[in-house]
């Protein structure tokens, strides 16, 4: 409940949620400063002696944005000091027969979608395997850290290209979402697994569309064919109306997994929200003049409110980021007909590199600092001496890109501390969706104070958005690497 207490708005800071300040804040007991809405009104009080009610009070409204005091910066850096061993010989989760197993049941599931409708022993199948695949995972003792190798076992499996990714991504799905929960904390189990499930069942089934579609496989792909493909997160929830066992939430999931962002802004999600709205409008009208349609109608005016009203929830926008980073990874580590597979450090560098336009500082934290190195077989993508670029937001909303070289990284990757080297200009350009294609090595301006700062011990917007590889942007790298070295 807001309080009469109301602060300037000059006066305020963003707080940006980051787990090491939050660990700290539970391991000391408290909240330690007032935390404020954007228009001033204290949302949660300082307090000590605070608990497990408390601290979800915190993350809830950590998540849907919240400010404190500039002057307290400093009392909330002086949380999150724990760091951890990253060199630790860590065991191998993902049993690789029953994986593949399970791909090859996909496999044959998708030839059945292409020629028959989703139907309620699909669903039922479904969620029986998926469920296995999670029991399964955290009943290892070291499910929190242990290596994801679902990339390795995948590369013998010998199944369909589209079984490959669909058994990938619902598994890096799985492992974002379990070790996400596990370090929020949530005391709910039960509800715990039931969200697992979800998301897992939604990853299963966001790319079915694609069994109705006839697509060439080319890199260069035409408007019309990237028209096409934007289209899929329509067809694919349309295909799981047919199941009543898939629930609105999942389909919910189906509809808008590539929308990592909310609103309308400079971002690349897709299908625009009025394409959604009017084609469920259109197909709502012809099923309600239907007999026997009223739960798939239903279903769809559901929907349809949800885009109205722009209702979402901190939960659904972590799952939709989860479930499109969960694709990326999973497409870019596979071999497609004009390219191989990417390793998958080089995957994650990528991903990172492109991150800007498609999602938040804590939607990339989800994959890089929870399962990054599990997935790369322990290799760290950031690391001591390696060049990153950040961007950050001021007060006036205007974007800051600085390149920095990494100090040193403790417990989290995104998260190092850093030596500010310039300010640097990105070229961005659109083609098919925004992207930063490279940075302007003639607009970099040097700072010869070369500061330090740690991003672990920072709550402002500041994220790194490129990582700076010699292999991926040689000139850049290069350019960099003389003027620190300078």
């Amino acid at each position: 409940m807001l309080t009469s207490k109301i602060v300037s708005k000059d006066r305020l800071m963003k707080f940006e949620f980051t787990q090491e300040i939050i660990d700290g804040f539970r391991k000391a007991a408290v909240i330690p400063v007032d935390f404020y809405n954007k228009e001033g009104q204290v949302l949660i009080h300082k307090q000590d002696n605070a608990n497990s009610d408390d601290f979800g009070r915190l993350l809830k409204f950590a998540f849907q944005g919240i400010f404190f005091l500039k002057d307290d910066l400093k009392r909330l850096m002086s949380f999150g000091e724990e760091s951890v061993d990253k060199t630790q010989i860590r065991s191998k989760l993902i049993d690789q027969q029953k994986t593949i197993a399970f791909a090859k049941r996909t496999n044959a599931l998708i030839d059945d979608l292409r020629k028959s409708s989703l139907s309620s022993n699909h669903a039922v199948f479904i969620h029986n395997s998926i469920n296995e695949l999670l029991t399964d995972f955290i009943k290892n003792p070291e499910y929190e850290t242990g290596i994801i190798n679902v990339v390795e076992i995948m590369g013998k499996a010998g199944v369909s290209l589209e079984s490959e990714m669909m058994t990938k991504r619902t598994i890096v799905a799985m492992g974002m979402k379990v070790r996400n929960r596990k370090v929020i904390q949530n005391a709910d189990q039960n509800q715990d697994k039931k969200d697992h499930l979800n998301l897992m069942m939604a990853s299963y089934l966001l790319d079915i569309g694609y069994t109705r579609m006839n697509l060439k496989e080319n890199p260069k792909l035409s408007a019309e064919d990237y028209a096409t493909i934007q289209q899929h997160p329509i067809i694919s929830y349309l295909m799981s109306l047919t199941a009543p066992e898939v629930s609105t939430y999942v389909r919910t999931m189906i509809l808008n997994h590539h929308r990592p962002y909310r609103g309308i802004g400079v971002n690349n999600n897709y299908p625009d929200q009025r394409v959604i709205f009017n084609r469920l409008m259109a197909i709502r009208d012809k099923y309600s003049k239907e007999t026997n349609k009223e739960r798939i109608v239903t279903d769809i005016q559901n929907q349809i409110g949800l885009i109205a009203n722009d209702v979402t929830s901190t939960n659904m926008e972590e799952d939709v980021a989860i479930l499109s980073l969960a694709s990326e990874f999973s497409s870019l580590t596979s071999e497609q007909s004009w390219r191989q597979a990417l390793a998958p450090e080089k995957a994650l560098k990528l991903i990172l590199n492109e991150s800007f336009f498609s999602y938040s500082n804590r939607n990339i934290r989800h994959l890089i600092d929870y399962v990054g190195s599990s997935l790369t077989n322990n290799i760290s993508i950031i690391n001591a001496n390696d060049f990153v670029i950040t961007a950050s937001m001021d007060s006036e909303r205007s974007v800051h890109f600085d390149i920095c070289k990494v100090v040193s990284v403790a417990r989290y990757q995104t998260r190092p501390l850093l030596q500010r080297i310039g300010t640097i200009k990105p070229i961005i350009k659109k083609d098919n969706k925004y992207k930063i294609v490279d940075f302007d090595r003639t607009q970099i301006k040097v700072d010869r104070r070369k500061a330090n700062f740690d991003l672990e011990k920072t709550v402002d917007s500041t994220r790194i958005i490129y990582l700076v590889d010699k292999e991926i942007n040689p000139p850049l790298y290069d350019c960099v690497y003389k003027l620190q070295a300078s």
